[in-house]
């Protein structure tokens, strides 16, 4: 019996890149629904229903692994058609790989801009001084309009005929003034929550503050990578985060390209160009939580702890903090985050970080609001 050798290698979340003798395959996908597409050209998916024990799998090929008979019909074509059949199948071949790095590419690409987007931010303000869209004392404009739908209904022929027809006719209209009452009940009710929330965060209501991060969710992209978040505050101006970077999840450690013959290859990437990119990851995702806060919030001060996978003294690995940094208002409304490179902007505020090529983040000291503030 033959020994048969297979190597995979984590690109990237979800994306995973496959090297055995036949060739090399992309896998990705989820535990339920899982894609793979060979260099041969066979495409494979396998659907699988939770707790049914039921599973479905499709198989499609193109390119190689043809059947005795296309196999057989391509060694009569003549040598005219070989050669165009051929060169056929070997720019599909290179569409498939070539995609397969803009895939790549994008991937790399989102890690070191999540700094580029953000919420709209709250205008606390406007929110606080918002008119009252009706007068309790009076109906509200939905059940106005709807009651007088309901008035200037008139009977309708078959009615007279049929009592209970024309009853039900009319319950409509009634329950049509009373669904009416109600969404104008919810639109009030909104407003009066909004108002009352409004001046809670304005009076620096900490409480508050963590009732709007939970409800708006402004990290759900960066959880998404598998990074995790505490925050804190005893000051109604200042918000504390402590941000889990995971950088080992997130950052692969390969490239992948296209070779000359249009093949695609994936090299570890060398030191310096991994750590580039976790930097780069880190000090993204550190900005895009200040400006996420910063949105939502009437703060002045942020600061933002990065905690990462490190190589301690003993040569283990260990959590701890590889940066620091105080983010002020006015000077970070001043950025242009379209443009920016995430590494070289963090160092334009007070921030502790020490960063080597060749050895990446190292553990840094944490900045202390109150005494940096009075420094």
């Amino acid at each position: 019996m033959g020994l048969n050798f297979r190597r995979s290698i984590r690109i990237c979340k979800g994306l995973r890149i496959n090297f055995g003798k036949t060739g090399t395959s992309i896998s990705f996908g989820s535990r339920g629904l899982h894609h793979t597409i060979h260099s041969s050209g066979k495409r494979t998916t396998s659907a699988v229903i939770k707790g049914t024990g039921l599973h479905y799998t499709s198989t499609s090929s193109s390119g190689k692994g043809k059947s005795y008979r296309e196999r057989n019909s391509f060694s009569t074509m003549n040598k005219t058609k070989q050669q165009a059949y051929a060169e056929k199948t070997k720019r599909l071949d290179y569409v498939r790989n070539y995609e397969m790095v803009n895939d790549y590419n994008d991937f790399i690409n989102q890690i070191q801009t999540i700094h580029t987007k953000c919420s709209e931010p709250i205008d606390w303000i406007s929110l606080k001084n918002k008119p009252e869209p009706f007068n309790r004392l009076y109906p509200g404009p939905l059940e106005e309009e709807a009651q007088k739908v309901l008035e200037n209904v008139k009977p309708s022929l078959i009615g007279r005929f049929l009592p209970s027809f024309e009853k039900n006719r009319m319950q409509k209209f009634f329950d049509d003034v009373k669904e009416a009452k109600d969404k104008d009940y919810q639109v009030y009710s909104d407003w009066e929550n909004l108002k009352k929330l409004a001046n809670q965060v304005l009076s620096g209501d900490i409480e508050s503050y963590f009732y709007v991060v939970t409800e708006m969710s402004p990290f759900d992209d960066i959880l998404d990578f598998g990074s995790d978040f505490n925050i804190g505050t005893d000051c109604p101006d200042f918000i504390e985060v402590e941000f889990y970077a995971k950088t080992n999840k997130v950052v692969p450690n390969h490239v992948v390209s296209i070779t000359k013959t249009g093949k695609l290859s994936s090299k570890k990437m060398t030191k310096t160009m991994y750590h580039d990119i976790a930097q780069d990851y880190i000090c993204s995702c550190t900005l895009r939580v200040a400006r996420e806060i910063f949105a939502l919030l009437p703060v002045n001060n942020i600061i933002i702890h990065v905690i990462d996978m490190v190589s301690c003294d003993l040569g283990d690995e260990c959590y701890d903090t590889v940066l620091s940094v105080h983010f002020q208002r006015e000077q970070f409304e001043k950025i242009d985050f379209e443009l920016i490179d995430a590494s070289d902007t963090i160092e334009y505020f007070y921030c502790n970080m020490d960063f080597k090529k060749t050895q990446g983040l190292k553990p840094v000291s944490r900045i202390v609001f109150k005494n940096h503030i009075g420094g």
